[in-house]
């Protein structure tokens, strides 16, 4: 696969994506023996709970130095000293200083929940458009028919962090949110070089969603996705509760992710920007609590 080409609107500028680990994606998923052992191994998840226990391990300390060189991580936004972290998967899951990432509170501006790149698909009847030109339904995402009715025509936005984001997300507005769900059983990694390939990526992962209703943009699944290398999503309310906006919602550890919002019909407007460059299948680089859009009002 051609570089990956990101729309960095800070600096108003496209960009290539640093891919961690290319070579072994392109191996596994445009690769005929790659293939065979990524749906043989790979994508089970005792290969990523065996991989993620390695990353505990104190050992893999020593990755961390050459992760930030690799990836430019800048260190002075992370809350703890990097030199105390036990392992690789404690840097992984950092905290960052609040000042860092500011929150957007205003009640009409729709936040990210995540750093990641932003893809918006419109939902045409019971169909997602398209994910790198595979299109897929609402009903195999969420495998909730009652939902599927009420979402319809909706938006889907996906939020895709790659191994050097910050892996923890938040809650996009005040609301209530409903009981955590478990859908899906399989760890594809969710790298557009996976997303390019036949497999069923987003349908088949293991998932954990939930509803939000909101008190400014609707009711709105929320779905994290697990990818290769994630060992375990964390979600800090797995049952019933009320939320704030900016709220930490939850964090996965190590590995590629995915978090997916579906909204109701005429509920947000995206940012211009955001739209146009993905209308040619350009990603966004955003930040977790930046503004991404607004409230439609009526």
């Amino acid at each position: 696969m051609s570089n990956i080409t990101l729309y960095n609107r800070e600096g108003n500028k496209l960009e290539d994506e640093v891919v961690f680990g290319k070579s072994l994606m392109n191996f596994m998923y445009s690769n005929k023996l790659g293939l065979f052992i990524t749906e043989r191994i790979l994508k089970q998840k005792y290969f990523s709970i065996f991989y993620g226990n390695l990353l505990k391990k104190p050992s893999s300390k020593k990755k961390i130095k050459s992760f930030i060189e690799q990836h430019k991580i800048n260190v002075s936004d992370i809350l703890d000293d990097v030199e105390s972290f036990d392992s690789f998967n404690d840097f992984f899951i950092r905290k960052l200083k609040p000042s860092a990432r500011p929150i957007n509170y205003d009640d009409d501006i729709l936040i990210s929940p995540a750093d990641s790149r932003l893809s918006i698909y419109p939902i045409k009847d019971d169909t997602i458009f398209p994910i790198k030109g595979k299109k897929f339904s609402l009903s195999e995402l969420i495998l909730d028919h009652s939902l599927v009715e009420k979402y319809k025509d909706g938006l889907c936005l996906v939020f895709r962090l790659a191994p050097a984001d910050y892996h923890r997300f938040c809650y996009i507005d005040n609301g209530i949110q409903s009981k955590v769900v478990t859908i899906g059983k399989y760890f594809h990694s969710v790298n557009p070089i996976a997303l390019e390939s036949n497999l069923p990526v987003f349908q088949g992962n293991y998932r954990e969603m939930c509803e939000l209703k909101t008190k400014n943009f609707g009711d709105v699944l929320d779905i994290d996705i697990g990818a290769l290398g994630v060992s375990k999503i964390i979600q800090n309310n797995p049952n019933n509760c009320t939320f704030t906006k900016g709220q930490e919602k939850g964090y996965f550890e190590f590995g590629g992710s995915t978090t997916v919002l579906i909204f109701e019909k005429n509920k947000v407007q995206i940012d211009l920007d955001i739209v146009e460059h993905s209308s040619k299948g350009i990603e966004t680089l955003i930040k977790y609590g930046s503004s991404i859009g607004k409230k439609v009002k009526i």
